[in-house]
């Protein structure tokens, strides 16, 4: 965690989106935005290598934010090559910043690189005995937003920017329509390559059902803007009041089942931040369609001598429909997961929801390791477009890094075991009723 968020706004409305969330960002004017023609809009799935919008303090007036277009999987400024393989730099622990003495490569950058990453929302997947299920986490919505437009949330974060000793041939080929204003993307070498990576913390007790870790968010402007170190530079400020007490989880948060499509890098779809139950094909239009190829009801309608009107299924109908159907089928088609991609796609498995460990500080020596490790992926990646036209491929890596886990559906016959109820299907674990100090979605801490 965080392997995947969304962030579907085209440039224009992510400006939209952030003036009405941090209006003081734009209180002498809209922020400059580096590389703006780099940001590629309405991505409902944006992985690790794709480039992406962050905020950050603007080196040329400190009293504001700047915008600047960033590859997801930081690569640190010493790197003298560009890494190759997997990332496992997307996420930072938190705890790795609070702890002084734990060394590492964050430390190199908490001071003076801190910076915020606009989303509307982040992907993390349920794991199930013979599946992972993915669910989508986000800000609940108010009387200006929608399912399908989301409010802007903002991921606590490090970037880094790094040139690289030899020059990396971009891959960009320039169009020959006039109006096509791209440029190649930064290689490194020659031009510099901003990257970043998005902290982590343990999860709030309302999501620890989903997953053991959670992005760090950032709600208030007043927390912004002292992550960001707008105004007078402060940089890493230690103790109980400093710059880490930022760094907590947030409750409050909605989180729902989406289509298992969103785990294969590449796919983009407007369904992937919507409930599954609210889908054409979710339980809903699942009992519809059964009642209406069920043999036994339609027998049942026909040979009746008292009324021909149709009835309304009754709760036990419901049930022994249930039980007519093979529980893993009707579990994935009623959920709205069920699997559309090929045998050699499931063994890609369905996401990256691994964390980047705290680096160990005796592993880094940029003298000797320019790649800072290779970590070998069983399952591998289906590269999108992005990605093709993405000129470096970095990964760092570490012996205790995080994991990738390679998924493969197996077929179970349950025989004639019952099947339980299809609302269970959707129904996320309970919430712990005993409750830690955490951030609520608006940002503010409860009272013990």
């Amino acid at each position: 965690m965080c392997g995947r968020y969304a962030l579907a706004l085209s440039n224009e409305e992510l400006y939209d989106g952030l003036e009405a969330r941090l209006p003081r960002l734009f209180e002498n004017g809209r922020p400059r935005w580096e590389r703006e023609q780099d940001n590629r809009g309405g991505n409902y799935n944006v992985a690790p290598r794709q480039r992406a919008p962050v905020i950050r303090r603007d080196p040329e007036d400190g009293e504001r934010g700047m915008i600047e277009t960033m590859q997801w999987g930081l690569v640190p400024h010493w790197s003298k090559h560009p890494p190759t393989g997997p990332l496992n730099t997307i996420n930072a622990r938190s705890e790795g910043l609070l702890d002084a003495s734990s060394g590492g490569m964050w430390h190199a950058l908490k001071g003076y690189k801190r910076c915020i990453i606009p989303a509307q929302g982040y992907y993390e997947w349920l794991k199930r005995p013979s599946t992972k299920i993915p669910h989508f986490t986000r800000l609940p919505l108010d009387k200006s937003t929608t399912i399908d437009n989301p409010p802007l949330l903002f991921f606590a974060g490090l970037y880094d920017i790094v040139k690289y000793i030899e020059p990396v041939q971009s891959k960009f080929i320039p169009s020959e329509d006039p109006n096509d204003k791209r440029q190649a993307y930064p290689t490194g070498n020659p031009i510099p390559l901003s990257t970043y990576t998005i902290l982590t913390t343990v999860p709030s007790p309302d999501l620890k059902w989903l997953h053991d870790r959670m992005p760090v968010i950032l709600s208030e402007w007043q927390d912004i803007y002292d992550w960001l170190d707008l105004g007078e530079v402060k940089g890493w400020i230690e103790g109980k009041d400093g710059t880490g007490r930022l760094l907590n989880s947030t409750e409050g948060l909605d989180c729902y089942p989406v289509p298992t499509e969103v785990g294969k890098i590449g796919n983009n779809s407007p369904t992937f931040i919507q409930p599954v139950s609210e889908r054409k094909d979710g339980i809903k239009s699942f009992f519809s369609k059964q009642q209406q190829s069920s043999p036994g009801k339609v027998k049942k309608e026909e040979t009746s001598p008292i009324s021909t009107k149709k009835q309304q299924p009754s709760q036990e109908d419901e049930s022994s429909l249930i039980r007519d159907v093979k529980k893993e089928d009707m579990k994935e088609e009623a959920e709205g997961i069920k699997s559309k991609i090929s045998q050699k796609d499931e063994e890609k498995g369905l996401g990256d929801d691994s964390n980047a460990p705290n680096p160990i500080e005796s592993e880094i020596k940029p003298e000797v390791n320019d790649n800072i490790g290779k970590r070998k992926r069983e399952d591998g990646e289906e590269k999108s477009q992005e990605d093709d036209e993405a000129e470096e491929k970095p990964t760092l890596k570490r012996g205790t890094g995080g994991h990738q886990t390679k998924v493969i559906r197996k077929n179970v016959d349950e025989g004639d075991k019952e099947q339980p109820a299809i609302t269970n299907f959707f129904k996320s674990p309970s919430q712990t009723k005993t409750q830690t100090p955490s951030k609520t979605a608006s940002g503010r801490k409860k009272k013990r």
